[in-house]
């Protein structure tokens, strides 16, 4: 057996995830109700287009509450002076326009939106394009855009703002000056430096819009003292489990936003570092576990003081979640999330290719798809191929057969690492040996040695694969050492020599005991 190096556990495990905490009486919400009753002028709002006046009170002196007793939701260290390609001025309500200059001493929102079924003649009215890029420097009209977006326009103006981000109009999505591929590659600066994320979680359309008709603020109550009514928010159910945050792209735009603003169906709430307050000013304070993680407005810095097994517990928890989230591209799968993994991997300083960080590989190789069709890869053009080994090849749920909070042991670097070519690993291949046979199960195939069940196997499509054309890859070892060596656990990758021979290629992963893997290996490249 190839010598192996121990990664071990460095600090706090994953605790039990709890529910919201409420509370109806927090500082926020009694600073709030004396200034209702004392009618404070600096809420007053800027434009006459706001659907309601009592959103913009209550939004108003949220971020600014934020912005003065909240230093962890300020900017990113180093991205003061952050601002994105191009925005759209919204300063003007009869003229708006695309900008690329940047002005000083302002900020810029972004709108997080599901695009909905669209057909071509939508796109082209509304998205920017190489045709309409000249026309809409010069200028186009609030009344040219759908629902959703002027709704989003008219929050930004009863904050108070003049800049205001959505990807269908500040991306050139189509012709020859196009640039979404460079640009969804700087989500995590767009959504981490905006001075507010405008989540139109509502909407399952541009025309469909986000505003409500009315807001019901609190009851200020008789001779001067404040009232709430009872609260019936329910931020699992309105958010977390939402349309909207069912979107792979929204995913990653929630995560790197430091503070959001929800509009949803039944209740508009404000979340941030500090928890999230809805529009009744109850404050919810965020249960313990994963989701604190994804609630962090400098996400991922905490992650980098979280230790090794709650870390690696909330990246399969991430990819997990990620992975069942709905597209409407499957060649996005890879794009979608590339800024957040990108960050991540340089907070923990590590490297990270298709959605397997370096340090963690001994679990996030171990994928294998949950959905019971296994279709084929997934057809990314020839320029952006991802390998077999990224569970980002295929379409559909996975999850890990790895155990990550009780320990493996993970092969040195040398013998299971990155090549610079960024697509291949350099791996050891090993044979199956003895007179073991593989035998279909239910959901797995299981290796037997005589009538005794040695290990399971997962392959990721459903083509009738032969046990006798197929290698293995030791990805990681379970730390188990009440067994004898022959008997231990060994995580590996299933593969076989692609076609031509330049290579292997994954078509699954397992878990067998070490006695049926040979000892001997030959060095080769996994594709």
């Amino acid at each position: 057996m190839d010598v192996m190096l121990m990664i071990a556990d460095l600090g706090v495990c994953g605790g039990v995830e709890n529910s919201w905490e409420r509370d109806s009486n927090g500082e926020f919400a009694t600073r709030f109700r004396s200034d209702l009753l004392q009618n404070d002028s600096s809420d007053t709002v800027l434009s006459d287009l706001t659907a309601n006046t009592s959103h913009s009170l209550l939004l108003g002196k949220w971020l600014r509450n934020c912005d003065e007793k909240h230093e962890k939701c300020h900017r990113p260290s180093g991205k003061e002076n952050f601002w994105p390609k191009r925005v759209i001025y919204v300063g003007d309500p009869n003229k708006l326009t695309l900008v690329e200059e940047q002005p000083q001493g302002e900020d810029f929102l972004v709108l997080s939106h599901c695009w909905g079924p669209l057909t071509d003649q939508d796109k082209k009215r509304f998205c920017t394009t190489s045709e309409n890029y000249g026309s809409r420097k010069l200028g186009f009209s609030y009344d040219e855009l759908p629902k959703t977006f002027q709704d989003a326009i008219q929050v930004t103006q009863a904050l108070r703002k003049k800049y205001l981000w959505i990807d269908a109009l500040c991306i050139i999505q189509k012709g020859p000056d196009c640039d979404w591929e460079s640009e969804s590659k700087a989500m995590a600066d767009i959504f981490a430096c905006a001075y507010c994320t405008i989540a139109a979680s509502s909407a399952r359309g541009w025309g469909d819009g986000f505003l409500k008709p009315q807001l019901d603020l609190p009851n200020v109550g008789v001779q001067g003292r404040p009232s709430t009514p009872t609260c019936m928010c329910d931020f699992d159910k309105d958010v977390d489990k939402g349309s909207l945050m069912k979107r792979a792209w929204v995913l990653q735009e929630r995560v790197l936003s430091r503070r959001i603003i929800h509009f949803t169906a039944a209740h508009t709430y404000c979340e941030c570092g500090d928890g999230v307050l809805c529009e009744q000013l109850t404050e919810l304070k965020p249960p313990s576990g994963k989701q604190y993680f994804i609630l962090d407005p400098n996400f991922p810095e905490r992650l980098s003081k979280s230790g090794y097994e709650r870390t690696a517990d909330f990246v399969q928890f991430l990819f997990r979640k990620y992975s069942v989230s709905c597209l409407s591209f499957e060649t996005d799968r890879e794009v979608a999330i590339y800024s957040l993994v990108e960050r991540m991997g340089q907070v923990l300083g590590t490297e990270v290719r298709y959605g397997i960080f370096g340090c963690f590989r001994g679990s996030l190789l171990l994928w294998k798809r949950t959905h019971e069709n296994k279709t084929p890869p997934i057809p990314y053009d020839k320029g952006r191929a991802v390998p077999s080994w990224s569970w980002m090849a295929y379409p559909g749920g996975i999850g890990f057969i790895s155990d990550t909070t009780r320990g493996l042991l993970v092969p040195c670097s040398d013998d299971l690492g990155f090549v610079n070519d960024g697509q291949a690993l350099s791996v050891k291949v090993r044979k199956f040996r003895g007179t073991c046979r593989m035998e279909q199960e239910e959901e797995e195939h299981a290796i037997f040695d005589g009538t005794e069940k040695v290990g399971s196997l997962w392959f990721d499509v459903a083509d009738h694969i032969q046990f006798q054309d197929c290698f293995c890859v030791v990805v990681s070892m379970g730390k188990d050492d009440k067994k004898e060596d022959s008997r231990k656990t060994y995580y590996v990758l299933i593969i076989r020599q692609k076609v031509g021979g330049r290579g292997y290629e994954r078509v699954g992963v397992g878990k067998v005991e070490a006695q049926y893997v040979s000892i001997d290996c030959d060095t080769g490249m996994l594709w």
